[in-house]
């Protein structure tokens, strides 16, 4: 087991421990029901309770006495209060024990949910690419759903369910050998169906499971790509393709529920066929006038028979469901045992001497091999610098972004913030002191207040207009009627591309930052609301600015450029420098600037 769901176990010890007791509690009242029927029927037959050949009967029967007169009809009553007692007390810790293993699988279960979202939260992108987005769904829905049917199930049956088997078993032989003999055959035969089938079904659970990933991952994409779909009257083909995989998962779901179908009837069917052998042997006393010793004893039996097969089929039920568990369990096995290759060093610096960050002959590779993506970089910012980065698509501008973040680690060289390896530097430190715009602007749902809070808790109405004003966002806020407090949807669903990268620069200067980073997080805006970014980023003379852009006039002013192409440094200088001497710069210039 995975320490997070020991964990959850361990804190709920107590109730764990306790709903079985209960149940057993319950299980002792269910076995002595039916004794206390063959006492009642055999005090018919006799007038005393110490001529009843049976012990266990006789011992009943005394106590039944104690209520009743003597008579049969007395005998009747008082038994059937007591049956009746039995039956309430039974019940009432029934409910309690039903209502503890309830509280007992969803404590775990919103543990579990809890520790995956947290793991989530803390994995590095190269761990989080591994898990698509779907399956990460599925796992902390469907998945720890499983998880709390399996603890609820474990704790109402897996005790209660062998003990009234065993208890049946032993009864049946104290009762008369015979019989008991019989119930000791059919028992294991039961349970050797079960599990045969138990074992077949278990197997399609992991391909359901994979088929509710594809079916979310599908989900997922037609949702976030409707308007490409409809654009391209591809309607029919993703509902063709849709279609395919649910006729996949219900195909599969189908064949295992078929076998798991099985249980139920073969169950039935021995049980049936013991009770007809039984009948037999023992006909001759049955079914005689005289014999009433040997009718109550038929019927305690048929009860204990009756109690073997239902408790077989519930114990059944809750194994289906304890395996499903298993293979969720699995699941979330993987995500929680995966560790981040991201860890947070100690150190903190104020160090002002030097660079403020530098790349001292960077290499990255996204597998981890010689088959390097990022080459040689080699560069340096100083304080309330701006560095502009250029380059074409896949040119390496946002990967080196991410090394900044510290959201990958350089596969070889070293990054140096504040004269402290990157690598050493106290993650939540790191973060603190930056601000990242990226280019797919990021916004949840809540107000606009909410998503700049996010950046800066403590932040008042007024700093965050401020912001909203130096980002050229408030032109569009203050129309609304409720101002800051308008309400954003999922993904900023109700705005535009360019209002949504406004609100996202927005949160990232009322974080105040010591370094702020722009990657490529204006392409949505006009050259007017651009350069009117750029005009108030000018003016934060203590931020070191990092903007990160495939236009020219976005970057022309920075101190230092850096031109990317294939992964290297290929060209660095001035606006002016490059243009002299940059031949990928001074066409990219030609392209955008002379044309506009």
């Amino acid at each position: 087991m995975i320490n997070k769901v020991n964990e959850a176990y361990k804190k709920n010890m107590l109730l764990i421990i306790l709903g079985p007791l209960l149940k057993i509690i319950e299980a002792i009242f269910d076995l002595f029901i039916p004794l206390f029927m063959k006492a009642i029927i055999d005090l018919s037959q006799y007038s005393n309770p110490s001529q009843i050949p049976n012990s266990i009967s006789r011992y009943l029967a005394t106590f039944i006495r104690l209520f009743s007169d003597g008579n049969p009809i007395g005998d009747a009553i008082a038994g059937g209060v007591i049956i009746l007692i039995m039956g309430v007390i039974g019940f009432v810790i029934t409910m309690t024990a039903q209502y503890l293993a309830a509280v007992v699988s969803t404590n775990v279960g919103n543990m579990v949910r809890n520790s995956l979202y947290e793991k989530i939260l803390r994995l590095s992108k190269k761990e989080r690419d591994e898990i698509t987005t779907a399956q990460l769904i599925t796992i902390i829905n469907s998945d720890t759903y499983q998880l709390e049917r399996g603890v609820l199930l474990f704790v109402r049956l897996i005790v209660r369910a062998p003990f009234i088997l065993l208890g049946s078993l032993v009864f049946s032989y104290i009762l008369d050998w015979r019989v008991g003999i019989a119930f000791t055959i059919i028992a294991p035969l039961i349970i050797l169906v079960n599990y045969l089938v138990l074992r077949k079904s278990s197997v399609g659970y992991v391909d359901i499971q994979k088929d509710l990933d594809n079916l979310a991952s599908s989900t997922s994409e037609v949702v976030e790509g409707s308007r490409v779909i409809r654009a391209s009257n591809s309607e029919q083909d993703e509902y063709n393709k849709y279609a395919s995989k649910t006729s996949s998962y219900e195909s599969k779901s189908i064949k295992v529920n078929k076998i798991n179908a099985l249980i139920n009837p073969l169950t039935f069917a021995l049980t049936s066929i013991v009770l007809i052998v039984i009948i037999y042997i023992l006909k001759d006393e049955l079914f005689s006038s005289e014999n009433v010793l040997m009718s109550s004893t038929i019927i305690a039996e048929m009860s204990y028979l009756a109690q073997i097969f239902f408790v077989t089929v519930q114990l059944t039920q809750a194994v289906i469901d304890i395996v499903k568990a298993s293979v969720s369990r699995r699941r979330i096995d993987n995500v929680l045992t995966k560790e981040s290759s991201i860890v947070s060093g100690y150190q903190v610096s104020n160090d002002t001497s030097g660079p403020l960050i530098k790349f001292d002959h960077v290499y990255y590779s996204f597998k981890d091999n010689e088959n390097y993506f990022l080459k040689d970089l080699d560069f340096e910012v100083r304080r309330g610098e701006t560095l502009g980065i250029i380059g074409g698509t896949g040119s390496g501008k946002s990967t080196i972004i991410n090394l900044m973040e510290r959201y990958i680690d350089a596969s070889k060289g070293e990054i140096i913030y504040r004269n402290v390896p990157l690598t050493k530097y106290d993650l939540k430190s790191l973060r603190n002191e930056i601000g990242l715009v990226n280019q797919k602007a990021s916004l949840f749902k809540g107000s606009v207040k909410d998503n700049l809070l996010m950046a800066n808790p403590s932040a008042t109405d007024e700093e965050i207009i401020t912001a909203l004003k130096d980002a050229q966002a408030y032109e569009f806020v203050e129309k609304y009627s409720d101002g800051i407090n308008h309400e954003i949807k999922e993904s900023g669903a109700n705005l535009s591309g360019g209002q949504k990268q406004r609100l996202s620069i927005a949160r990232g200067l009322i974080k105040k930052p010591k370094i702020l980073i722009l990657d490529d997080s204006t392409s949505a805006l006009d050259l007017l609301t651009d350069k009117r970014i750029r005009e108030h980023l000018n003016s934060l003379k203590d931020t070191t600015k990092i903007i990160v852009s495939q236009r020219v006039a976005t970057i022309q002013h920075a101190d230092y450029i850096l031109v990317l192409e294939g992964g290297k440094i290929v060209e660095r200088g001035k606006h002016e420098e490059l243009l002299k001497n940059s031949t990928i710069y001074k066409e990219i210039y030609k392209t955008q600037i002379k044309k506009d």
